[in-house]
């Protein structure tokens, strides 16, 4: 018995085994698309993990605003969680290339952590080899051996950074800190960083690490991108900065500013040395020079004395130098009094249980139905029973009775009274076959002629036709064609003519009979009345019990019905409870200069003092040579006048030296007292750009994977439910033998189980090993366009997915299996074994629109009859196709909705082209420059902003979003359009209420007229009234006039972004305008919106491939579902399209009645998927979208179009791959089937 049940299970395989293929391929389908898109997240999480761990990418970056420090190193080396620690060297510079000047960063190669991946060439060895960013190499603008210079890009000398200018490529590689083609920013330049190189540390001359990296212990045992991850690295940088950042930032300050505080004190002390130095000898000149000159005076006076003067000048010079060692006293005093002067001045399941109960009371409902039905069953076979035993005896008396009639007409011809009553009731006869004569003649020849109509080939032709006498017509010739008509109007006026002719004959015999009745005795009226009469009482007591079966028949054929649709209402209850359940030498220098020029001085001093003594000796000779000595006297005078002027500018020269060391001095002190206490920034791998970029592309590849393949795998499993449940109504009759035959009902449902179990594993397996490695490879392929420095892509197999998929399309199949296999096994053998009775024929609701119905041919009245008549395929194929739809609609629409994003944020809301961000500490002055700047040149107009980052809350809700306050509203439409999505409508800003961003909205779930509370950090509200809601596509936003905002925080706002329109925008104007706002001191970062709208472009095109697959996986879905409910409407139909082809309808006809019906139910699918579609795209929307983050709502009409010509195009070739199964429907084994 074993052995013949597996054979037939095999059997069953092979016989339908496009039944089985259509389960496999459908589970296959569903189980690889949900588990391809789940899997595509982790896989590229894991890829990018991997080249992470392979090159060391850093944990965790320290960046101190006065540099690190090797005792900053060693102290983060000694924390429990570090495995290691580096310091680096980093810095930007600009360089030559074939095309512009190119903005490069260049990185210190460290030992462990941040590993370059070399592509060419060799790595960097010496000083002056440098490793080449791929991407500028790659693009032809540089090679290996190639030489690059490079300048500092800004007023500081590059040899304060590195040591040398010219390097030479020696290698040709990449950086898991670029993934991408984006290079991040920087602050000389244009403002962008286009290329990096990376050296050896030895290059730099820097004294101080730019950088500290470090690797955690626990680091590579999570996932990069894992929550796991994230909170440990939390962790750690915490840890970070409350052990470390405060006491080695403390540390750092106090290095620096000692060691500018003790070179400033060694400057102020040279300077006071020199500058005394320089006192003395200018005031040794001086005094020199008026020696001098009284000298000369004296030389005058001896002159005009004589000889006798002349001891009296020697007196005098003694006294001079007696005056000049007080002087020289005083002066020491005096530098003491400088020097002390100096010292001194250096001092955060009740309605599933009503459903099952109502089940299970409607499960007793329907049981007691079935009790009853079977009871009355039984009644019924009763009666029959007795009927039929009751029915020979009373046939008999009939005919007794009947052949005294015979008798008694014999007599009647003798009565002439009894004679005329008959003819009175002939008369009556005759009135009424002439009343309903008419009306079944009309009827026929109305039948006749639509079967001409369908084709039938009839030996009869339309005029013969019109000239028919019903009570002559061969009805029994025609009656096969007639009873072929639907709802068994033809076999009615078959059974109507039979009763026409019948009493035509009656009638007329009944003439005859009267006839002869002439000539009976007018005694045998009585008699005869009273035979009729008692025949026509036994006449209608056989039709009574006879009608009284019929009404039995129909009202159990009712109750049958009902149990029908009892079960399905069970069915559908128990589906719903499935579903239930389912972001200073310059001064030293100078000082020297000084020194030599008093020294220049002193010796003209010198020589001055010389020549008194030689004046004197002159006078001394006497008297002889005075007009010579008066010659030598005015030479000794002229060279006294050109030592004053030399005098002078010396004295002039070494106080503007000296004032301008002392301004140093003084500039270099205020220098050291704004150093501001050094700060650690401790960053995670989310200060990396395309860190933070790859993770919000596999992110979003998530969000969609969590939505979209659960509704496509809906859409399979409930086409796979209903072939399976299919499969075992239409195997009654063989399940009604094996139960007759003693199987029990777990032996014979296991062959159906069996069946779904071997088809949905196979698929399951299919699904999961092709949807695992095919989806995941396609979508990152496209993604690895964008991120090309990943060299990593791993596809591994996620097991949990594909058991999560298997696991739900296995209890959708083998359930249903159970489910209908147990409902048809309560059945009794009998009962099985007979076919189900056909429903009775109703009227359907088109045929009470009687001006329509009456313009419909018989073939397309047909067609609407055979929908209402299948209402539960109908109903099946109409939502099977509407879901296919749905989900190509879907697809559509999320192209549109992600495509146009960058369109609306960048070139609808924010229509301005440069973003400036400022430093709002900078003085007015430095501001004045930058408003004096873009008022002229190449800017158009610009708009001063507060922009500054807060939390904005409602209720329990708190969302991170930007504040917006403009200095002049007046300009503010110029640069950002302020307006209603839905509406259009524009908004202008008041001062007693805000305006808030559309997404932000909805998180928090307020609406206008709301409330919400602005927080700071110390974490004060400030409540404000929502006064509009704008659309926005990016970032959260609330904008606030500078009137609200000192209302609010009482103070004035404080700008620190300029937005700015140009005149011309090219890449001349962005590059020169880039480099220009970079070199004022004010400007921090300079942001063109062409770079932003080419990031979100290349991030949101990734997209595009993603959503292609959703495309062609639902356009796949939606030609199999097509397929397998067209195959289960021709299996379920074969003895009716069998008897069609018997009928003489060929194979074109015949496909073209049941392709009538299939284009029907497709364009009413389609009609269903465009409503199912539309929510669902919106609804799906809203799930995929993150925080910071709308897409757009809309679905363009096109979208719909390629849907609607989609879905019938997949309908069209499924009924061009139907036209060989239909042309292959064996007639006589069809017919056949049901014995």
């Amino acid at each position: 018995m074993k052995n013949a049940k597996r054979k037939d299970f095999m059997v069953e395989i092979g016989r339908s085994m496009n039944r089985f293929l259509s389960i496999l391929f459908i589970v296959a389908l569903g189980v690889a698309f949900f588990a391809g898109i789940r899997s595509t997240r982790p896989d590229m999480e894991l890829s990018a993990d991997v080249y992470y761990d392979d090159t060391n990418l850093m944990d965790i970056r320290i960046v101190g605003t006065l540099g690190l420090t090797e005792d900053d190193v060693e102290a983060v080396r000694q924390l429990p969680e570090t495995e290691h620690a580096e310091g680096a060297y980093t810095t930007d510079v600009l360089c030559e290339s074939p095309d512009r000047e190119q903005t490069v960063r260049i990185f210190s190669m460290s030992g462990q952590i941040n590993q370059f991946t070399l592509l060419d060439g060799r790595m960097p060895e010496r000083a002056g080899e440098c490793l080449m960013d791929r991407g500028k190499a790659y693009k032809g603008q540089f090679g290996l051996g190639d030489t690059v210079k490079v300048c500092s890009g800004t007023d500081e000398e590059l040899s304060d950074t590195l040591k040398c200018d010219t390097f030479t490529i020696v290698g040709i590689g990449m950086s898991s800190r670029y993934l991408s083609l984006e290079r991040g920013t920087t602050t000389i330049g244009n403002g962008s960083l286009d290329t990096f190189m990376a050296v050896t540390p030895d290059n730099f001359s820097m004294d101080v690490f730019t950088d500290i990296y470090v690797q955690t212990k626990q680091g590579k045992s999570f996932l990069s991108y894992s929550d796991e991850y994230q909170d440990y690295i939390d962790l750690v940088t915490k840890e970070i900065e409350d052990t470390l950042s405060e006491p080695r930032s403390a540390i750092r300050y106090r290095d620096v500013t000692d060691e500018a505080n003790r070179a400033l004190n060694d400057a102020r002390r040279e300077l006071t040395e020199k500058t005394a130095e320089t006192d003395r000898k200018l005031d040794d000149a001086a005094r020199q020079i008026a020696d001098a000159q009284k000298k000369i005076d004296e030389g005058k006076d001896d002159i005009k004395k004589g000889r006798a003067d002349l001891e009296k000048g020697k007196t005098d010079l003694e006294n001079a130098k007696n005056d000049l060692e007080d002087g020289k006293r005083t002066l020491a005093e005096k530098e003491q009094e400088l020097a002390d002067a100096k010292v001194t001045l250096a001092e955060k399941e009740q309605e599933l249980e009503d459903g099952k109960v109502t089940l299970a009371e409607k499960e007793q409902e329907l049981e007691d139905a079935k009790k009853e039905v079977t009871d009355k069953e039984k009644e019924l076979e009763d009666a029959r029973k007795k009927f039929d035993e009751e029915l020979p005896g009373a046939r008999m008396e009939l005919d007794d009775g009947w052949l005294e009639y015979e008798i008694g007409l014999e007599e009647y011809e003798d009565g002439k009274a009894e004679l005329e009553e008959q003819q009175e009731t002939l008369k009556e006869g005759w009135k009424e076959y002439r009343k309903n004569a008419p009306e079944v003649e009309r009827n026929l020849k109305k039948a006749l002629n639509g079967l001409i109509a369908m084709g039938v080939p009839l030996d009869i032709t339309p005029s013969e036709i019109s000239r028919i006498q019903v009570e002559e017509f061969e009805i029994d010739a025609y009656a096969p064609w007639l009873e072929m008509i639907p709802g068994g109007e033809g076999a009615m006026l078959v059974e109507g003519v039979h009763t026409l002719q019948a009493s035509y004959q009656e009638l007329t015999y009944g003439d005859a009979a009267v006839k002869e009745g002439k000539k009976e005795l007018a005694k045998a009226k009585r008699e005869l009345a009273k035979g009729k009469k008692k025949l026509d009482q036994g006449e209608m007591k056989l039709k009574n019990a006879r009608r009284k079966l019929d009404e039995g028949e129909e009202q159990l054929a009712d109750a049958r019905q009902k149990i029908i649709d009892g079960e399905q209402k069970v069915e559908d209850a128990k589906q719903d409870i499935v579903d239930g359940e389912a972001k200073i030498a310059d001064a030293h220098r100078d000082i020297a200069d000084g020194e030599e020029k008093i020294a220049d001085a002193h010796r003209d001093i010198a020589d001055g003092e010389a020549k008194i003594p030689k004046a004197e000796k002159d006078i001394a000779k006497g008297e002889a040579d005075i007009e010579e000595a008066q010659k030598k006297l005015n030479d000794g005078e002229a060279d006294l006048e050109e030592a004053k002027g030399k005098y002078e500018d010396s004295r002039r020269e070494a106080e503007e030296k000296i004032a301008d060391a002392g301004k140093k001095i003084d500039d270099a002190q205020k220098e050291i007292d704004d150093i501001k206490e050094p700060e650690w920034y401790v960053l995670d791998r989310n200060s990396i750009q395309t860190y933070v970029e790859f993770g919000s592309d596999a992110e979003r590849i998530g969000a969609i994977g969590k939505v979209f393949p659960f509704i496509f795998f809906l859409v399979a499993a409930l086409v796979s439910l209903t072939t399976m449940t299919r499969m075992v109504e239409e195997q009654r009759l063989q399940i009604g033998t094996l139960k007759a035959l003693g199987y029990g009902k777990w032996s014979i449902a296991s062959k159906y189980i069996g069946y779904a179990l071997a088809a949905t594993l196979a698929g399951s397996i299919l699904g999961a090993a092709a949807g695992e490695k095919l989806l995941p490879y396609v979508i990152m392929t496209a993604y690895f366009i964008l991120y090309e420095n990943l060299p990593v892509m791993l596809t591994p197999f996620n097991l949990h997915y594909a058991l999560l998929a298997s696991g739900l399309a296995l209890a959708c199949t083998v359930l249903a299996t159970v489910f209908s296999s147990y409902r048809e096994l309560l059945s009794s053998p009998a009962a099985l074994m007979r076919p189900v009775p056909p429903k009775q024929g109703k009227r359907v609701l088109l045929e009470y629109v009687t001006p329509l119905w009456r313009r419909l041919t018989f073939i397309q009245k047909a067609t609407v009859r055979n929908l209402f008549r299948y209402k539960k395929r109908c109903l099946m194929t109409i939502f099977g196709t509407g879901g296919c739809m749905a989900l190509l609609l879907v697809g559509f629409g999320l192209n549109d909705s992600i495509s146009t994003l960058g369109e609306k944020q960048y070139n609808d809301i924010w229509t301005y082209d440069v973003l400036v961000q400022t430093d709002d500490e900078a003085d007015e002055a430095e501001q004045e420059k930058l408003r004096s700047f873009v008022s002229q040149g190449d800017v158009e107009a610009w708009l001063r902003v507060e922009e500054t980052i807060l939390d904005v809350s409602a209720g329990d809700v708190t969302k991170e979003a930007y504040l917006f306050v403009p200095e002049n509203l007046d300009e503010v439409n110029r640069f950002v359009h302020l307006r209603s999505r839905e509406s259009r409508e524009p908004y202008v800003l008041d001062d007693d209420h805000v305006l808030i961003t559309e997404k932000m909205a909805g998180l928090l779930d307020v609406k206008v007229g709301d409330t919400i509370f602005l927080k700071e950090d110390e974490g004060t509200h400030h409540p404000v009234v929502v006064g509009g809601i704008a659309e926005n596509y990016l970032h959260h936003y609330v904008y606030m006039t500078p009137a609200l905002y000192e209302k609010v925080y009482g103070e004035a706002p404080e700008y620190n972004t300029m937005f700015l329109n140009l005149k011309d925008l090219n890449e001349e104007t962005q590059n020169r305008l880039g480099t220009e706002l970079l070199s004022f001191d004010s400007v921090m970062a300079v942001t063109f919106i062409g770079t932003m709208r080419g990031q979100i472009n290349d991030m949101l095109d990734s997209l595009n491939v993603v959503i292609w697959v959703l495309i062609i996986s639902a356009g796949l879905l939606a030609f199999v579902v097509l397929y397998n409910l067209n195959n289960i409407n021709i299996n379920e139909r074969q003895r009716e399209l069998a008897t069609m082809k018997v009928l003489g309808f060929y194979n074109p006809e015949l496909a073209a009645y049941v392709y009538r019906e299939n284009i029907m139910l497709t364009i009413l699918g389609s009609m269903v998927g465009i409503v199912m579609g539309y929510f669902l795209h919106r609804y799906v929307m809203t799930t995929v979208e993150v925080d910071m983050l709308m897409f757009g709502r809309q679905i363009r009409p096109v979208s719909y179009a390629y849907s609607v010509l989609m879905t019938y195009a997949f309908s069209a070739f499924v009924n061009l791959a139907m036209y060989d199964k239909l042309k292959g429907i064996d007639m006589v084994e069809s017919l056949k089937s049901v014995e």
